[in-house]
């Protein structure tokens, strides 16, 4: 799937009030035009941190990073629909809200 990554901001914008209602810090930042531009969204709890990239060739990583065990979850995707960013974005959401 080619990813527009203008669907992937507004996603991330949509799910920006939930981020801040839980205290989650989050900063969005779109890569260099290039071949494969990326979008890229770092969200900061306490003691977890997580970030979601997505590349307009469709692949994607999520990773989560707990700060006090030094643990990180890294999982490669390669996006087939649109869906598929809200299904990374909901994973993300839910990891970083289930150790508060």
């Amino acid at each position: 799937m080619e990813s527009d990554l203008a669907q992937f901001v507004a996603a991330v914008h949509i799910y920006a009030p939930k981020w801040e209602a839980a205290a989650i810090q989050w900063q969005l930042t779109l890569g260099p035009d290039r071949e494969k531009r990326t979008a890229r969204v770092v969200c900061e709890t306490g003691d977890m941190v997580g970030s979601f990239i997505i590349w307009t060739s469709g692949e994607a990583e999520l990773e989560i990073g707990n700060l006090d065990t030094g643990v990180v979850d890294h999982v490669h995707h390669d996006l087939v629909n649109p869906e598929e960013v809200t299904a990374r974005l909901d994973d993300l959401t839910h990891r970083l809200t289930e150790q508060t």
